[in-house]
């Protein structure tokens, strides 16, 4: 079996717009925005939350705030969609070029 995608989360952004309009460009990464400014990202197993600020554009001066956070685990309350979602990218093949939203 192999290793399960890294699950991060992106919250606290200081320019939701542009960062919306950036995430089509880290293809073929999944991501789910839950709310403005508050997505879920699956990458790679061993992709370090450094690789997802600098793939995003954060790591620049100057440029627009955000927190990336490698999630370990998880629990809570939330749409059947969204635990799916999770469970469903996390176990998916990352390399290739299908639509990656929702």
């Amino acid at each position: 079996m192999a290793a399960q995608n890294t699950l991060f989360a992106i919250m606290n952004v200081s320019n939701p717009s542009a960062l919306k309009s950036t995430m089509p460009s880290i293809s073929p990464w999944p991501y789910l925005e839950l709310e403005d400014g508050e997505w879920l990202l699956v990458a790679p197993t061993g992709t370090t939350t450094e690789e997802v600020s600098a793939k995003l554009g954060f790591n620049s001066a100057g440029k627009d705030t955000a927190l990336i956070l490698r999630v370990e685990n998880y629990f809570g309350r939330n749409y059947s969609t969204v635990w799916e979602w999770i469970k469903t990218k996390r176990g998916a093949l990352l390399d290739t070029a299908a639509s990656i939203e929702g």
